[in-house]
């Protein structure tokens, strides 16, 4: 199994590869983006989801999960809020830090990595933790993202909903709804379309991985290590986070594989997503990139560790 994660990340580095050669570009790492994201993921979804046994037990520990996942959340935002006040982090790169931080790309990373590690029951929670992630990014996050700014204080119920609506209508947690209605109602799809499933689902994890390893591409390693702020962001991300969720739940009279994802969902690298929120808000990206970049990198070492040490401790 370790090979096929190390599989993922020579994949990685093929993408990184083509991004400096200049055969991948803007444009089309766009297209990559809205391609995996608004198609092959939902499509990988439905398929491993519709095609899993379902049962009352199984639906009341989904549930569990997404509870859990947001509490542990709100435990991340606090914590990182209050790091960042100790450590008297300046205003306008503080909410990017705590954001970047406690953001995991349990997506893109977690999804073909937890497949390989713990099945499609692993899987199921996982799909939890990233629509928890979805739902807490798009609502505190972009709360946390616009602090600086005194609209803030002018948010309106409509805007609150409209959040709200952005969560609703992502296309995964679309597709985890159709997957899990497929499971729970016992429904049999058609061949053809479970084929079809699978074909384009298959390709996503190669994509999402060539994908990142663009997006990679124009940072600077000699830049990065020389900025603390992103060294302490990464540390946060990759250890203390994971440390503190373990603390969390570990004594939780839950299921042995829910603790594991709660632990392994925050083990992945710092989201993309955060560094395309904070553009679109106007706020330091870059800052957000070389948390992404760094945190990656160093994710080849954390995540087979973490994987272990969770098959060892929790399972």
């Amino acid at each position: 199994m370790y090979a096929n994660y190390l599989v993922l990340f020579a994949i990685l580095f093929t993408g990184y590869f083509l991004r400096k050669i200049r055969f991948l570009d803007d444009a089309m790492n766009h297209g990559l983006n809205k391609f995996i994201v608004y198609f092959a993921y939902p499509c990988m979804i439905v398929h491993n989801l519709g095609t899993l046994e379902m049962d009352e037990e199984v639906i009341v520990d989904f549930l569990l999960m997404l509870l859990l996942t947001l509490a542990c959340f709100f435990a991340y935002g606090g914590w990182m809020y209050l790091y960042c006040k100790f450590r008297k982090v300046s205003r306008d790169v503080s909410n990017i830090v705590e954001l970047s931080s406690l953001s995991p790309n349990n997506g893109f990373m977690g999804f073909p990595i937890t497949l390989i590690f713990f099945g499609e029951r692993g899987f199921l929670f996982m799909l939890a933790h990233n629509a928890a992630m979805n739902f807490f990014v798009f609502t505190y996050g972009t709360h946390v993202l616009r602090r600086n700014k005194d609209a803030i204080r002018r948010r309106t119920p409509r805007l609150i909903f409209r959040s709200f609506l952005k969560v609703l209508f992502n296309p995964n947690v679309i597709a985890l709804i159709i997957g899990f209605l497929i499971s729970a109602l016992h429904w049999t799809m058609p061949e053809a379309i479970d084929e079809y499933l699978v074909y384009i689902g298959n390709v996503s994890t190669p994509m999402a991985m060539i994908y990142i390893g663009s997006t990679l591409a124009g940072c600077s390693m000699l830049e990065i290590l020389k900025d603390h702020i992103v060294i302490e962001g990464t540390l946060n991300k990759l250890i203390i986070l994971p440390l503190l969720t373990y603390a969390l739940v570990i004594l939780l009279p839950v299921d042995p594989l829910i603790k594991a994802m709660l632990i392994l969902g925050c083990c992945f690298p710092a989201a993309a997503t955060i560094s395309m929120l904070a553009e679109q808000e106007g706020e330091n990206e870059t800052m957000a990139s070389k948390i992404l970049f760094l945190s990656t990198i160093l994710s080849i070492i954390t995540i087979p560790l973490s994987i272990k040490m969770i098959n060892l401790i929790v399972m």
